[in-house]
Formats: C-alpha cells, sequence, structure tokens
C-alpha cells in the first residue's frame, strides 16, 4: 500500500513539473516571438515585422479596423515606426492548441533621458494579443493580431 502511494504521488509530481516545463516553454516561445518584434521594430524594419506574419494574417487595429493585405499591415506597421520608439513586453503566454499560443504584451513608448544608459518607458492602456500559429518549418508566426485599449498609439 505505501509503495503504490508512493508511485501514486511520485506520478503526480512528474505530471506536474511537465505542466510546469510545458508552461515555460510557452512562455519562452511567446518571448522569443516579440523579441524579433521588438528587434525589427527598433531598427524600423518593415519587412522583417511582416515576415513575422502567417501568409493569412489578420490585424486588428486600435481604432478596430481590420486589415488583411500586405499592404495595409505595412502602412500600419510604417504609421507605428514614425511615431516613436516602442517595445512590446509579454505579461502573459498561454497554450490553446499544440500548434497555437496566444501572447498578451503590453506596449511601451521608450524615451532615452539626458544619457543614453537613463532610459524610461512609459506604458500606454493598450494591449496587444498576439495569436502566434507554429508554421510547417517549425517556426512561430502572428496568424491574428488584436490591439486594444482606450490609449491612441
Amino acid at each position: 500500500m505505501k509503495r503504490s502511494l508512493g508511485l501514486v504521488i511520485a506520478l503526480l509530481a512528474a505530471l506536474g513539473t511537465g505542466a510546469s516545463r510545458a508552461a515555460e516553454d510557452v512562455r519562452q516561445i511567446a518571448e522569443s516571438s516579440i523579441a524579433k518584434w521588438n528587434a525589427a521594430f527598433a531598427k524600423g524594419k518593415v519587412d522583417e515585422i511582416l515576415s513575422l506574419y502567417a501568409d493569412n494574417a489578420m490585424l486588428v487595429q486600435p481604432d478596430g479596423s481590420v486589415s488583411k493585405s500586405v499592404g495595409e499591415i505595412r502602412a500600419f506597421w510604417q504609421m507605428l515606426i514614425q511615431k516613436g520608439v516602442y517595445a512590446m513586453d509579454v505579461v502573459d503566454a498561454r497554450s490553446e492548441k499544440d500548434d497555437t499560443i496566444v501572447a498578451t504584451t503590453k506596449l511601451s513608448d521608450i524615451k532615452t533621458l539626458q544619457g543614453p544608459s537613463q532610459v524610461m518607458k512609459y506604458r500606454y492602456d493598450g494591449v496587444l494579443y498576439s495569436v502566434l500559429k507554429r508554421q510547417a518549418d517549425g517556426s512561430w508566426k502572428a496568424q491574428v493580431q488584436q490591439w486594444s485599449g482606450s490609449q491612441k498609439i
């Protein structure tokens, strides 16, 4: 009896560790994806940003308009790049299926103060939800992005 109880406890602990590890993997995938967005955005590379979208991507802009064409998505990001330096920070990531992750990020405006080592982030009310889909090549790309919040970007 004691032996089977110990086996059950060990099995439950292993399952819990697996779930925890899976959550860490999901968070790591989301963080890695958002790091690519931040790098491309910081360099003003719209083509790099567009390469992070799946072929059938859809972008829901803060004003509620829906962009499905590459040209519309490009225009949105060009407008955002012209407005300043921003960064996205992952606040949550969860797996919906084996090939789908929903990442929740907050957008911050980055300002350099007196010296280059002094940086201030101003966080907006806006939130960006990204539905990341695993592609055939194993990469993760945004299939749907929805910007929301009362603050204009």
